[in-house]
Protein backbone atom coordinates (compact mmCIF):
# COMPACT_ATOMS: atom_id res chain seq x y z
CA UNK A 1 0.00 0.00 0.00
CA UNK A 2 1.57 3.24 -1.23
CA UNK A 3 -0.02 6.48 -2.40
CA UNK A 4 -1.07 6.76 -5.64
CA UNK A 5 -2.04 9.18 -8.49
CA UNK A 6 -5.52 7.59 -8.72
CA UNK A 7 -6.30 8.50 -5.38
CA UNK A 8 -5.25 11.73 -5.71
CA UNK A 9 -8.38 12.92 -7.65
CA UNK A 10 -10.33 12.76 -3.91
CA UNK A 11 -8.16 14.14 -1.98
CA UNK A 12 -7.54 18.18 -0.79
CA UNK A 13 -4.38 19.61 -2.63
CA UNK A 14 -2.11 20.06 0.08
CA UNK A 15 -2.80 16.31 1.22
CA UNK A 16 -2.18 15.12 -2.01
CA UNK A 17 1.41 17.18 -2.11
CA UNK A 18 2.68 16.47 1.35
CA UNK A 19 1.65 12.48 0.30
CA UNK A 20 3.47 13.45 -3.13
CA UNK A 21 6.57 14.86 -1.68
CA UNK A 22 6.71 12.04 1.05
CA UNK A 23 6.93 9.21 -1.49
CA UNK A 24 9.36 10.46 -3.45
CA UNK A 25 11.95 10.98 -0.02
CA UNK A 26 11.03 7.47 1.14
CA UNK A 27 11.47 5.18 -2.18
CA UNK A 28 15.17 5.72 -2.73
CA UNK A 29 15.53 4.78 0.54
CA UNK A 30 15.08 1.40 -0.42
CA UNK A 31 17.27 0.96 -3.57
CA UNK A 32 20.34 1.75 -1.01
CA UNK A 33 18.94 -1.67 0.91
CA UNK A 34 18.28 -3.72 -2.08
CA UNK A 35 21.61 -6.46 -2.62
CA UNK A 36 23.18 -4.54 -0.31
CA UNK A 37 25.42 -6.96 1.86
CA UNK A 38 25.52 -7.27 5.37
CA UNK A 39 29.04 -6.59 5.68
CA UNK A 40 28.45 -3.41 3.78
CA UNK A 41 25.40 -3.01 5.93
CA UNK A 42 27.29 -3.12 9.44
CA UNK A 43 29.95 -1.49 8.51
CA UNK A 44 31.03 1.66 10.08
CA UNK A 45 33.46 4.45 8.42
CA UNK A 46 34.92 5.13 11.61
CA UNK A 47 34.23 4.41 15.56
CA UNK A 48 31.21 6.43 16.23
CA UNK A 49 29.82 6.99 13.03
CA UNK A 50 26.97 5.40 12.14
CA UNK A 51 26.90 3.23 8.40
CA UNK A 52 23.84 2.18 6.50
CA UNK A 53 22.39 0.06 9.14
CA UNK A 54 22.44 2.32 11.71
CA UNK A 55 21.58 5.22 9.79
CA UNK A 56 18.44 3.16 8.61
CA UNK A 57 17.84 1.86 12.04
CA UNK A 58 17.60 5.41 12.88
CA UNK A 59 15.13 6.42 10.42
CA UNK A 60 12.53 4.53 11.50
CA UNK A 61 13.22 5.39 15.43
CA UNK A 62 12.92 8.78 14.25
CA UNK A 63 9.54 8.25 12.54
CA UNK A 64 8.53 6.35 16.01
CA UNK A 65 9.19 9.16 18.27
CA UNK A 66 7.46 11.74 15.44
CA UNK A 67 4.29 9.01 15.49
CA UNK A 68 4.26 9.39 19.32
CA UNK A 69 4.53 13.02 19.03
CA UNK A 70 1.82 13.24 16.92
CA UNK A 71 -0.22 11.25 19.06
CA UNK A 72 0.22 8.32 17.48
CA UNK A 73 0.65 4.56 18.54
CA UNK A 74 3.31 3.06 16.38
CA UNK A 75 2.53 -0.10 14.64
CA UNK A 76 5.91 -1.39 15.85
CA UNK A 77 8.75 0.14 17.99
CA UNK A 78 11.00 -3.09 17.43
CA UNK A 79 14.51 -2.34 16.77
CA UNK A 80 18.01 -4.26 16.35
CA UNK A 81 21.06 -4.67 13.90
CA UNK A 82 19.34 -7.18 11.55
CA UNK A 83 19.59 -8.24 7.69
CA UNK A 84 18.67 -5.54 5.06
CA UNK A 85 15.22 -7.14 4.37
CA UNK A 86 13.96 -6.58 8.13
CA UNK A 87 15.28 -3.23 8.62
CA UNK A 88 13.34 -2.37 5.14
CA UNK A 89 10.57 -4.31 6.33
CA UNK A 90 10.33 -2.38 9.54
CA UNK A 91 10.73 1.13 7.75
CA UNK A 92 7.99 0.18 4.86
CA UNK A 93 5.42 -0.61 7.85
CA UNK A 94 6.31 2.71 9.76
CA UNK A 95 5.96 4.64 6.58
CA UNK A 96 2.98 2.82 5.66
CA UNK A 97 1.69 4.04 8.79
CA UNK A 98 2.39 8.04 8.07
CA UNK A 99 0.98 7.76 4.62
CA UNK A 100 -2.25 6.12 6.03
CA UNK A 101 -2.60 9.08 9.10
CA UNK A 102 -2.10 11.68 6.34
CA UNK A 103 -4.57 9.76 3.81
CA UNK A 104 -6.98 10.21 6.80
CA UNK A 105 -7.00 14.15 6.91
CA UNK A 106 -10.50 14.47 5.07
CA UNK A 107 -9.49 18.59 4.42
CA UNK A 108 -6.18 20.30 3.95
CA UNK A 109 -6.87 22.12 7.44
CA UNK A 110 -6.97 18.92 8.51
CA UNK A 111 -2.52 18.41 8.45
CA UNK A 112 -2.70 21.99 9.97
CA UNK A 113 -4.80 20.21 13.39
CA UNK A 114 -2.50 20.83 17.14
CA UNK A 115 -2.05 17.02 18.31
CA UNK A 116 -1.19 15.87 21.88
CA UNK A 117 2.02 14.00 22.02
CA UNK A 118 1.86 10.39 23.57
CA UNK A 119 5.18 10.84 24.69
CA UNK A 120 4.79 14.08 27.22
CA UNK A 121 0.84 15.16 27.20
CA UNK A 122 1.85 18.42 25.45
CA UNK A 123 -0.12 19.67 22.03
CA UNK A 124 1.28 21.20 19.18
CA UNK A 125 2.27 19.25 17.42
CA UNK A 126 0.85 19.03 13.44
CA UNK A 127 0.99 16.48 10.86
CA UNK A 128 1.58 18.08 8.05
CA UNK A 129 4.43 19.88 8.99
CA UNK A 130 6.10 16.89 10.81
CA UNK A 131 5.55 15.19 7.49
CA UNK A 132 7.44 17.14 5.69
CA UNK A 133 9.95 17.41 8.45
CA UNK A 134 10.69 13.50 8.31
CA UNK A 135 10.60 13.63 3.92
CA UNK A 136 13.76 16.05 4.18
CA UNK A 137 14.97 14.14 6.99
CA UNK A 138 15.03 11.17 4.74
CA UNK A 139 16.58 13.01 1.99
CA UNK A 140 19.38 14.41 3.93
CA UNK A 141 20.06 10.50 5.04
CA UNK A 142 19.67 9.14 1.59
CA UNK A 143 22.82 11.55 0.59
CA UNK A 144 24.64 10.22 3.59
CA UNK A 145 23.98 6.26 2.92
CA UNK A 146 24.59 6.84 -1.01
CA UNK A 147 27.92 7.89 -0.62
CA UNK A 148 28.99 5.06 2.02
CA UNK A 149 27.36 2.13 -0.13
CA UNK A 150 29.56 3.74 -3.20
CA UNK A 151 32.26 3.90 -1.08
CA UNK A 152 31.79 0.60 -0.80
CA UNK A 153 30.64 -0.10 -3.70
CA UNK A 154 31.70 1.60 -6.59
CA UNK A 155 29.86 0.03 -9.37
CA UNK A 156 26.69 0.14 -7.40
CA UNK A 157 24.05 2.55 -9.56
CA UNK A 158 22.73 5.51 -6.82
CA UNK A 159 19.59 6.41 -7.20
CA UNK A 160 20.48 9.47 -8.32
CA UNK A 161 17.61 9.95 -10.96
CA UNK A 162 14.95 9.18 -7.62
CA UNK A 163 16.70 11.86 -5.57
CA UNK A 164 16.31 14.41 -8.25
CA UNK A 165 12.70 13.48 -9.33
CA UNK A 166 12.00 14.07 -5.59
CA UNK A 167 13.80 17.86 -5.18
CA UNK A 168 11.34 18.64 -8.48
CA UNK A 169 8.79 17.82 -6.47
CA UNK A 170 9.59 19.73 -3.23
CA UNK A 171 10.56 22.57 -5.34
CA UNK A 172 7.48 22.68 -7.68
CA UNK A 173 5.59 22.81 -4.08
CA UNK A 174 7.40 25.31 -2.71
CA UNK A 175 7.23 27.74 -5.69
CA UNK A 176 3.79 26.83 -6.27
Amino acid sequence: MTFSVQRAASRPPRVVRTLEIFEAARLPLFAVLDGISRADLDWSPTAGVRGIGKICRHLYRVDIWFLRRLGVEPVTDKDGPEPAELIAERMRVIQLQIIHEVERCATDADLMIERTSLLDDTAGARLGPAVLHIAQHYMYHLAQITYLRRIRDPQWKAPLDEWEAATHLIEDGVLE
